[in-house]
């Protein structure tokens, strides 16, 4: 669940890519990532914005570890929800690489971490 604190930002074709939440480090600003994960509090609000825009959403195309019973798996995200990161360990789109999807909470968990 998104907190009311943290007003959404999203780029210029209105896809969201993150957060800025006013309270946390009041009077300080924490942009916050499209994954929910909190970043280095800034003191004006063009910057947070700033920052969120140099991050964007390219992260999602990286691959991650998402750590699962005792072990590292290498996952991608498939989709984001308000509520839920969908993981897949297919790494690509190809057609006959079905993959396992893995559903992890939002904000992201500290078992989902870049790989």
């Amino acid at each position: 669940m998104i907190p009311e604190a943290w007003i959404p930002h999203r780029r210029e074709d209105g896809e969201l890519i993150g957060w800025i939440d006013m309270t946390t480090a009041e009077p300080l600003l924490v942009p916050i990532d499209r994954l929910g994960r909190p970043l280095d509090a800034v003191d004006d609000w063009h910057r947070a914005e700033d920052v969120l825009e140099g991050i964007g959403l390219r992260f999602l195309m990286e691959r991650f570890l998402f750590h699962e019973n005792g072990r590292d798996t290498v996952v991608r995200i498939s989709h984001l929800d308000e509520d839920r990161i969908v993981l897949s360990t297919a790494l690509t789109d190809a057609i006959e690489e079905v993959g396992r999807e893995i559903v992890a909470p939002f904000p992201a968990p500290s078992t989902l971490r870049p790989g």
